[in-house]
């Protein structure tokens, strides 16, 4: 249970002081993510605010207090889920990433997600839905889907700020964290269902060598 952690953290001071692209001029801390290494369930943003960029915590502003409500919504925290975005680093005045920047971030995020080894990502926003999936489509047409990525269940939502400009937005993203709730309880019904004996096989009968 250790090993990931341990990985995890050996991979942050790897990444720590990157240079892929100027995004590291402009920041005043990387956002590495934060949880628990061992997730079933992981949350993939897009990139920090002004308070992640300040606290080098992701989902630290509005838009977190609306995510740890809706966890709350399932009997969850941030301690049983892993959060992350698809940037390390702030973009200027909270613009949106560029491609050079996902480019360059892009496998980062995919080594936490082979060394955390969820079973579910949900996806939060365009971005995060875009890279993962692989596909150009709108937040619009895919939000609420589940979709089958490498083995694992990706689930793309709208990003917790929407509800800070659209509040009925949150109504939408409580149904959406039900589907996750009920999907982490079928994994694990599945993993606790007891496993059937399985007969002995007949003795064959011996034959002789001539």
């Amino acid at each position: 249970m250790d090993e990931r952690r341990e990985k995890l953290k050996d991979f942050y001071f790897s990444i720590r002081d990157c240079r892929d692209c100027a995004l590291w001029k402009t920041k005043t801390k990387l956002v590495f993510g934060s949880g628990n290494a061992n997730a079933k369930l992981m949350f993939i943003g897009e990139a920090p605010g002004k308070h992640e960029d300040l606290q080098g915590k992701p989902f630290v502003g509005r838009a977190g207090q609306v995510l740890d409500n809706l966890l709350a919504s399932i009997d969850l925290t941030r301690d049983q889920v892993f959060i992350a975005n698809v940037l390390k680093c702030r973009p200027p005045q909270n613009r949106d990433p560029r491609p050079l920047e996902v480019g360059a971030c892009k496998g980062h995020l995919l080594r936490q997600v082979e060394i955390i080894d969820p079973t579910i990502i949900c996806t939060l926003g365009k971005h995060s839905t875009q890279l993962i999936i692989g596909t150009s489509q709108g937040i619009t047409k895919l939000r609420g889907k589940v979709f089958n990525q490498d083995g694992r269940m990706v689930i793309p939502i709208n990003h917790p700020a929407a509800v800070l400009y659209h509040p009925a937005k949150y109504h939408v993203l409580e149904k959406d964290f039900q589907k996750i709730k009920k999907l982490l309880d079928q994994k694990d019904h599945r993993r606790q269902e007891p496993v059937k004996p399985v007969s002995p096989p007949q003795k064959p009968e011996q034959l002789g060598l001539f």
